[in-house]
């Protein structure tokens, strides 16, 4: 039989691990909250994807591209309907459940042994009930380690959030260039086809021959060829949006409503947005407080060494040999004779050593990246004036006075048709410059990690 005092002291102890148990809760809604707050922080918008919140029904997605998707609502999916974000979004998740799993102690052990007596009789159930008592010292250590990894998880996805919405952003800016790009080639077309039925009219009235017919077919069928590439490059270019946003259906009527924006002249000072993206980049923030936990690992792994031990309730009913049960104290330890834990020790000093080094190398690859994206919205803001300007005014009026000076018979058909190309092709080159304008404003916000006003329109 077990005794009174035995049965109490197990039923206290499984009271006490049942109210333990039930206390714990893995509820990561602050840790989301604060990815979002961060997430609008550094992008200046407040629509961001909350997993607790309802996802976006297909009515809401119709109703937002029935009139045309505005540069502002592509932006606004990027934050709310990318399923990659939505994924990454998990993390925190996760990490909050491996934090709220450093504070929980190890689940009791039990132990029993059952002897009989050699010469016959009654046999003999010893059991010990035991608990670790080292990770008493460890888990405050272990705790830090998940609370510093889980900080870093929710700069690390909102930082892959500001990442995300400018790379919709420049989809949305290629798809609109795409776009325009069509319609130059469209309009090359159409110059094409006029020069050709020009000469091959003069040709049947007897002022062209079959030579000439034959030379302006050239740039006729090579207009249409890029007609075609223009068209396929344009689907492409929605298609990328599309997926960028999460938007599964035909793009073909998928309507752009915003242009390319207008070219910005802001001076920019490259020296003040390395200091600035030194202090707002997420992920420099993300690895900082990785190394943080690192550390706290490491001491935990020097805490290992000690060994474990367990302390708990024994008892044994002794049955045949004197008809009464024994209850006291049991005591377990592991030596660390052989293993004291130098590897894993050594192991979490090389990865924290490690990470000290790649944040030393992201601090300068930040600063370089933002002094290359300097240098390339300045250079492309001033070929865009320059194009805007000078040569894309040069050509139309060279294009002018090619048609007052063919109107009155002073130049020939072959010089007018030249010119209008050269025209096309600075619109051409025009739309392009635009699209690196506008690409290089948006990558220069994501390489500081930050908005940056006076960069936008």
């Amino acid at each position: 039989m077990v005794s009174r005092e035995s049965r109490r002291a197990a039923a206290g102890l499984a009271l006490t691990l049942v109210l333990t148990t039930s206390c714990v809760q893995v509820e990561p809604r602050p840790d989301f909250d604060k990815a979002r707050d961060l997430i609008e922080a550094s992008t200046g918008r407040g629509d961001v994807y909350d997993p607790y919140g309802t996802a976006l029904s297909e009515e809401e997605l119709n109703a937002i591209l029935s009139d045309g998707l505005a540069l502002d609502e592509a932006l606004r999916l990027a934050l709310t309907n990318n399923r990659d974000l939505q994924a990454e979004f998990q993390e925190i998740g996760v990490a909050h459940a491996d934090w709220v799993q450093s504070q929980l102690l190890s689940n009791p052990s039990l132990d029993m042994l059952l002897r009989f007596p050699t010469d016959g009789g009654q046999g003999i159930l010893e059991a010990i009930v035991g608990v670790e008592l080292l990770e008493l010292w460890r888990i405050p250590l272990r705790e830090d380690a998940a609370q510093q990894n889980l900080e870093a998880t929710v700069l690390r996805i909102a930082r892959r959030a500001g990442e995300r919405l400018a790379e919709s952003r420049k989809a949305y800016y290629t798809a609109v260039a795409a776009e325009e790009l069509h319609r130059v080639a469209q309009e090359n077309v159409e110059l094409a086809g006029l020069s050709f039925e020009a000469v091959k009219h003069l040709h049947e009235a007897g002022a062209a021959d079959a030579f000439d017919e034959n030379l302006v077919r050239g740039p006729l069928l090579a207009a249409q060829l890029a007609l075609r590439t223009s068209r396929i490059e344009m689907a492409n270019a929605r298609r990328d949006l599309a997926k960028s946003l999460s938007i599964d259906r035909p793009v073909d009527g998928l309507m752009l409503t915003d242009r390319l924006p207008d070219p910005v002249r802001a001076e920019v000072d490259p020296e003040a947005l390395v200091q600035q993206a030194l202090r707002s980049r997420l992920d420099l923030r993300a690895i900082a407080t990785a190394i943080e936990s690192l550390d706290a690992r490491v001491r935990l792994e020097r805490r290992k060494a000690w060994g474990d031990v367990s302390a708990g309730l024994s008892f044994a009913q002794q049955g045949a040999v004197n008809g009464s049960d024994i209850v006291g104290p049991g005591l377990g330890l592991t030596l660390p004779v052989f293993d004291q834990n130098q590897a894993q020790v050594a192991r979490a000093g090389f990865k924290l050593e490690q990470l000290i080094k790649l944040h030393e190398s992201a601090q300068v690859a930040v600063a370089q990246n933002v002094r290359a994206g300097a240098d390339r919205l300045s250079a492309s803001s001033g070929n865009l004036a320059f194009y805007s300007e000078e040569l894309l005014p040069q050509a139309e009026r060279s294009l002018a006075l090619a048609r007052e000076s063919y109107a009155a018979g002073r130049t020939t058909l072959l010089a007018l048709v030249e010119v209008q190309r050269q025209l096309l092709d600075a619109r051409r080159g025009h739309v392009v410059l635009q699209l690196e304008a506008a690409s290089s404003s948006s990558d220069l916000e994501r390489i500081v990690g930050a908005t940056l006003p006076g960069l936008r329109p």
